[in-house]
């Protein structure tokens, strides 16, 4: 069992405050040591990177996503992960952590190339509020960063608010973690309508999360109740969906843990989340 890995950095909509729990119940779902899990607009890694911290092997993990995470899990997956040019990215920043912001400003006005895995993560992680950020036509859109924060005299917060989250050094720390480990998943960085040509076992396990119906901040979107609909005609395996909502009679209300509600400190937070399994 590979014990340690985490995703490179906050995502908005990430999974990895309810990635156990998830897992939890991805791994129930079949009793077949060689099943393929398909870990469906991935994002962040957050199920795909429980999945190998719970003893998958990364080759019985698909992963998809049409956005900059696609390019960058295919790459770490293939071994294409250009960890030289990587360190030339993180070697550029400002020492001045004041100036951080305005040098990822300049580096997402440079056109999205052939080096996208590398610098997405950089972006991403200077993301305020870890919104998605996003290549349109060649371009990066959304792309708003964090300010430098030291606490005043009144603050309630005590320690400075870095820039980056994580830091440079946890960065690529946590990158380096997912190449030596990571190091066979297949990821498929298209659009999930693709998946449909492909050929799915019936002993698979799926496992969908999509953009939240309605919700704004987001690139990608598509109806993922059609889509299942779909799906359930190339394969019968267990198909299981995120949403802020139960999408059929068989589904769960995850709980986020946190330091408030409840003596084990578990709680439905404000935000919900189900799964729904078909």
């Amino acid at each position: 069992m590979t014990a340690g890995l985490r995703v490179p950095c906050a995502y908005q909509g990430g999974k990895q405050r309810v990635a156990k729990q998830i897992v939890d119940r991805l791994l129930l779902a079949s009793d077949d040591k060689d099943v393929t899990f398909y870990d469906l607009c991935c994002g962040s890694g957050a199920i795909s990177v429980e999945l190998i911290n719970r003893g998958v092997p990364p080759s019985h993990i698909v992963m998809l996503d049409c956005s900059s995470w696609g390019r960058f899990w295919n790459a770490i997956g293939a071994g294409h992960f250009d960890i030289d040019y990587f360190d030339s990215l993180l070697a550029s920043l400002p020492k001045d952590k004041r100036l951080v912001k305005d040098h990822m400003k300049q580096l997402s006005i440079a056109p999205v190339n052939e080096h996208e895995a590398e610098i997405y993560p950089i972006l991403q992680a200077s993301s305020f509020g870890g919104k998605q950020i996003w290549r349109n036509a060649g371009k990066w859109e959304n792309a708003f960063f964090r300010n430098y924060w030291e606490p005043t005299a009144t603050s309630v917060r005590r320690s400075p608010a870095n820039p980056m989250q994580p830091s440079p050094v946890e960065l690529r720390s946590r990158i380096c973690n997912l190449m030596q480990n990571m190091y066979g998943v297949r990821c498929m960085a298209t659009d999930i309508w693709q998946l449909l040509d492909h050929e799915i076992s019936s002993s698979a396990v799926i496992y969908i999360d999509p953009p939240y119906s309605g919700a704004t901040g987001y690139a990608f979107g598509f109806d993922v109740r059609q889509f299942v609909d779909c799906l359930r005609l190339k394969t019968k395996a267990p198909i299981f969906v995120s949403e802020k909502v139960p999408l059929s009679d068989n589904a769960i209300q995850l709980h986020f843990g946190g330091p408030k509600g409840g003596i084990s400190g578990s709680r439905v937070g404000k935000h919900q989340e189900w799964i729904s399994r078909f």
